[in-house]
């Protein structure tokens, strides 16, 4: 039965859910008049961007791949999709930066930085709902569970310390205890 199955994105979609929801959270309450606040944003964006960046490359570098060598049509909307998110991606980073840029006059652009970014989580997380109720079945039908560990295990160790941290970061403070204990000791075999 398929709910008894390997969940691929159970993980990463956790700590992305939680990571853009406190960027979309903190931007809002930001006082954008305040370096020491807008420079706090400024670090929070940039942490959850690269987490985006990295989730998509090694989503398309493995899971996606192995999908690929299977079928290769069935990875098509996943790759459209991740590409319209990564230009949303630049455009908010290049939002970013100019309310850095600004300093005291980064009101207006803090104003567009939030409504843009507001859309890209509805955008995002409606990706990844259709990744988990489509793609998700798609590996299922093409790969068992024992398979679909070893692609896990495949992007773990393809990930640098940094990039373990920032999942650690996102990941371990939004889930219950038992999947915190079973993250924690996948990191052991990774560290």
């Amino acid at each position: 039965m398929l709910n008894n199955r390997k969940k691929v994105y159970d993980f990463p979609h956790k700590a992305i859910r939680y990571g853009i929801s406190k960027l979309v959270q903190e931007s809002g309450r930001t006082d954008y008049s305040d370096p020491k606040d807008v420079l706090q944003l400024l670090e929070l964006g940039k942490e959850i961007f690269l987490m985006l960046k990295i989730h998509a490359r090694d989503e398309e570098g493995v899971s996606l791949k192995h999908l690929e060598e299977k079928d290769p049509q069935t990875s098509l909307k996943d790759k459209e999709e991740h590409k319209y998110l990564e230009e949303k991606i630049e455009e908010l980073e290049f939002l970013l930066d100019r309310i850095k840029e600004e300093g005291e006059q980064a009101q207006s652009i803090s104003e567009e930085f939030y409504i843009k970014l507001i859309r890209f989580q509805t955008d995002y997380f409606s990706h990844m709902t259709r990744e988990e109720e489509e793609t998700q079945i798609r590996l299922h039908l093409y790969f068992s569970d024992a398979e679909l560990d070893e692609h896990q295990k495949e992007i773990m160790s393809s990930l640098g310390g940094d990039e373990l941290k920032i999942w650690a970061k996102y990941l371990i403070p939004n889930v219950p205890t038992p999947i915190k204990n079973r993250f924690e000791e996948m990191l052991k075999t990774f560290s």
